[in-house]
């Protein structure tokens, strides 16, 4: 299992820990990975990917939904640390990623706890078609986290912790 970290703290004190866990079942990535150029840059911030190996898509934090994109791809939640999150689901192919058809079941304004749904997808139904589905878990203000260690490998339950940041 790969771990990428960051440290620009001295910090030490675990009650200034928190968690984010990985969105789905599967296999945890680094963001360069992804075909993605806006993830796979980390312009919007630091995080993971998942491909996932379940078909739900849950929130890998507490908080509260911020925004739902207009294709219902991307979900923005904010945590009561101040942590924003983009979670996001679509193809790694750019050519075939509008056939991917989701459907988000959470609101603006809607309290996420972690793992609470957020989409349910057909994966096998998209293996089958050579569409290749993958997640992410982006941090959009992660440049305000004075360290964080992700851990890449497989994810065998819902609401296992994938980053761990210091606040």
């Amino acid at each position: 299992m790969a771990v990428r970290f960051r440290n620009n703290s001295d910090q030490k004190d675990a009650s200034n820990i928190k968690s984010i866990s990985s969105c789905c079942l599967g296999e945890v990535i680094p963001l360069e990975r992804l075909s993605n150029d806006v993830f796979s840059s980390m312009i919007l911030g630091d995080g993971f990917g998942v491909i996932p190996s379940d078909n739900s898509i849950m929130s890998p934090v507490c908080g509260v939904v911020k925004d739902v994109s207009k294709n219902s791809r991307e979900v923005t939640i904010k945590t009561n640390d101040g942590f924003v999150l983009i979670v996001s689901v679509g193809s790694d192919l750019a050519s075939v990623d509008q056939k991917l058809e989701v459907v988000c079941k959470v609101c603006p304004g809607d309290r996420v706890e972690l793992t609470t749904e957020i989409w349910n997808i057909d994966i096998e139904g998209y293996r089958m078609r050579n569409i290749p589905v993958i997640a992410a878990v982006i941090v959009t203000n992660s440049i305000n986290i004075p360290s964080f260690n992700i851990r890449y490998g497989k994810i065998k339950q819902h609401g296992q912790t994938v980053m761990t940041v210091s606040i």
